[in-house]
């Protein structure tokens, strides 16, 4: 049940990788921010694992005494939730917040005032079908990052008709979101399938010409994918054949020289914005 004081829920996924988590913590930890917030942890890690987390969490809450700062640590494996995409349906099932983000564990808000731009931006909107969107700053490697959309981006409406913004990027009012879920069967499409529904079902859709997050290139959607992983993506009816050519350059570009899909998506996302 929503709680009409909780201005926004960050949902988190974790699981055994207690350095990726305190990079999301230490984010959201230095967030400039006076509403107030929820925030889903949702943990699928080991015993001892999830006691490193619980223990950063207490430092998080001790630190955070002054902020307006609700803590949901979610044990997944007591629930009976397993998989990335049903934690992540489950998490927007329960979030309380007028609005919801994903900020998974080794995420990052761009800076400091990430938030509180973000608040900001949704404030004035009634908890209707709504989604505003700012700019991930994609990381590849020291060397190689870009803006998504860019800069030079002038008219979203019609790029939003062709892209999805990262789901970080995303802040999706609870309706919006509890109404589309996550399919559990697509893998690792699942998450564009979800947000190409946000998109098409939503009311109003608002673009904040701002990087908000940092993304880290190293997830599941952006490392090569496997060959079982490959044969459903291409038999599966409901997938676009662009999409299915790109997943077939993902398998058979090797690995020594996958930074050149890092680095085709970069000058492609600089075409794109320089012909919108």
């Amino acid at each position: 049940m929503r709680n009409n004081n909780i201005q926004l829920t960050i949902i988190t996924l974790t699981k055994n990788d207690n350095n990726k988590f305190l990079r999301t913590l230490k984010s959201i930890n230095s967030q400039q921010i006076s509403l107030k917030i929820e925030w889903l942890i949702i943990d699928g890690s080991s015993k001892i694992k999830q006691e490193k987390n619980n223990t950063l969490i207490k430092r998080f809450c001790d630190e955070n005494k002054e902020k307006n700062i609700l803590i949901k640590h979610i044990d997944t494996k007591k629930r009976k939730i397993f998989g990335i995409y049903p934690c992540m349906n489950y998490a927007k099932y329960i979030a309380a917040g007028k609005f919801i983000m994903f900020l998974n564990g080794g995420d990052q808000f761009y800076n400091d005032n990430s938030l509180k731009i973000i608040l900001e931006n949704t404030l004035s909107e009634t908890p209707k079908n709504t989604l505003i969107f700012g700019q991930a700053n994609n990381i590849a490697s020291n060397k190689l990052n870009w803006f998504f959309p860019g800069s030079k981006l002038s008219n979203f409406e019609k790029w939003i008709k062709l892209f999805e913004p990262n789901h970080q990027a995303m802040i999706i009012s609870n309706k919006l979101a509890k109404i589309n879920e996550f399919p559990t069967n697509l893998e690792s499409i699942s998450d564009g399938y979800w947000k190409r529904l946000i998109i098409e079902n939503a009311q109003e859709i608002i673009y904040i010409k701002k990087p908000i997050i940092n993304f880290f290139l190293d997830g599941v959607s952006s490392i090569k994918p496997t060959r079982k992983e490959l044969i459903k993506i291409i038999n599966n009816k409901n997938i676009k054949l662009i999409r299915k050519l790109i997943f077939l350059i993902k398998y058979f570009l090797p690995k020594r020289l996958f930074f050149l899909y890092h680095l085709l998506q970069k000058y492609k996302s600089l075409l794109v914005d320089f012909i919108f």
